[in-house]
């Protein structure tokens, strides 16, 4: 499942906008938003999603209006958002 940024607790200091390896994290007007397209919850590159580390205040959740997805397919989709980090064999 994507993550997503929860409004009423996010602080908007920023910290996980630079921490995406998708760039999947944008503000828009003060507000930090995680694009659903592009959250692979950092598989491939970390053992845990960055942005929920990198959070002061714990405003990074599991975003349940989306589907549950394989880690297979998390790596998959990481693969075909960033070739350049998963060179073909």
């Amino acid at each position: 499942m994507a993550k997503k940024i929860n409004q009423e607790r996010c602080i908007a200091c920023g910290r996980c906008l630079e921490e995406c390896p998708n760039e999947g994290i944008y503000e828009a007007d003060g507000v930090y938003v995680i694009d659903p397209r592009l959250c692979t919850e950092c598989a491939g590159f970390y053992e845990v999603s960055r942005c929920v580390q990198v959070c002061p205040v714990d405003a990074v959740e599991t975003d349940p209006n989306q589907p549950e997805v394989s880690d297979e397919e998390l790596i998959g989709l990481a693969a075909e958002l960033r070739p350049d980090h998963f060179p073909r064999d």
